[in-house]
C-alpha cells in the first residue's frame, strides 16, 4: 500500500514537472519505480524494462493533457511536428525494441548517464545560435531519430531534448515546448504498445496487472495525479523563474544518477 500511496505522490511531481519544464515526468518515474516494483512483488529481471515502460504509458497521459491545453491556446507549430515525428517514431521503435532485449543493469546505467547529461543541460543554458532560415530538414529528421530511440530506450518522452533542439532554431519557449507535447504523445503511446507487445513475447511472468513491461496499478495510480496536477505546475511556471526550477531539479537529478550508478 505504501507503494502505491508513493506512486500517487510521484504523479503529482510528475504532474508538475510536466507543466513547469516541458518534461513528461520520466526522469522521476522510471527511478522511483525501479525502487518500487521490487516492493509490489516484481521478479527483479523485469524491474528496470517495466519501469520504462510502464513511465512512457504515464507520459503519453500527461502530455496528452498538455499537448491538448496547447492546442486551445493556438500555441503549436504544426510545420515542426511534421518535420520532427517521421523519424522520432523509427527512433522509437527501435529504442523500445532495445529496451526490451538489453540487460537491465545495462538500462540503469545508461538511464542514468542520460539524467547526468539532462541535468547537465538544466544548469548550463546554452543561447539559442541558428535561426529558422538556417534549418536543414536533413539534420532535423536525423535528431529527430536519435530523440525518439534515446526517449524509448530510457523512458523520458523526448520533450525534454525536443525543447533545447528547437530552443536552437530560436522557437519561442511557449511553442518549443507545446511541439514537444504533442510529439511526446506520439512517441510515449507507440512506445507503451511495444512495450507491452514486445515485453509479452520477451518474458512469461505471469503477474496480475502487469501486460508485457506495463504495470497497469502503478500506471493508474500515478496518472490520477498526474493529470490534475499538470496545470498546476503551468501556472507555478509563470509565477516562479523557470531558471531556478530547472537548476534546483538538476541536483536531484545528479543524486538519483549517481545512486543508480552505484546500485546498477
Amino acid at each position: 500500500m505504501t507503494a502505491f500511496l508513493l506512486c500517487v505522490v510521484a504523479g503529482v511531481f510528475a504532474g508538475l514537472l510536466s507543466g513547469m519544464l516541458g518534461i513528461g515526468g520520466g526522469i522521476l518515474v522510471v527511478p522511483l519505480l525501479i525502487y518500487l516494483l521490487p516492493v509490489m512483488g516484481l521478479p527483479p529481471e523485469i524491474v528496470v524494462p517495466t519501469a520504462i515502460g510502464t513511465s512512457l504509458a504515464t507520459i503519453a497521459v500527461t502530455t496528452l493533457s498538455s499537448a491538448y491545453a496547447h492546442h486551445r491556446h493556438g500555441a503549436i507549430e504544426w510545420r515542426w511536428v511534421k518535420l520532427i515525428t517521421p523519424m522520432l517514431i523509427v527512433g522509437g521503435v527501435l529504442g523500445a525494441y532495445l529496451g526490451t532485449r538489453l540487460p537491465p543493469e545495462i538500462l540503469q546505467r545508461v538511464f542514468a548517464v542520460m539524467l547526468l547529461l539532462l541535468a547537465y543541460r538544466m544548469i548550463r543554458k546554452r543561447q539559442p545560435r541558428n535561426r529558422e532560415s538556417a534549418i536543414k530538414r536533413w539534420k532535423i529528421r536525423i535528431f529527430g531519430g536519435v530523440i525518439g530511440t534515446i526517449s524509448a530506450l530510457v523512458g523520458i518522452g523526448g520533450g525534454a531534448l525536443i525543447v533545447p533542439l528547437l530552443n536552437y532554431y530560436q522557437v519561442l519557449m511557449n511553442r518549443a515546448v507545446a511541439v514537444a507535447a504533442v510529439c511526446s504523445v506520439i512517441l510515449a503511446s507507440l512506445s507503451t504498445v511495444l512495450y507491452a507487445s514486445l515485453g509479452a513475447a520477451a518474458h512469461d511472468v505471469a503477474f496480475f496487472g502487469l501486460i508485457g513491461f506495463i504495470y497497469v496499478p502503478a500506471w493508474l495510480a500515478i496518472v490520477v495525479t498526474s493529470v490534475l496536477f499538470a496545470p498546476v505546475g503551468a501556472l507555478i511556471a509563470n509565477r516562479v523563474p523557470v531558471r531556478y526550477l530547472q537548476r534546483g531539479f538538476a541536483v536531484f537529478l545528479v543524486v538519483v544518477s549517481i545512486h543508480l550508478l552505484i546500485s546498477g
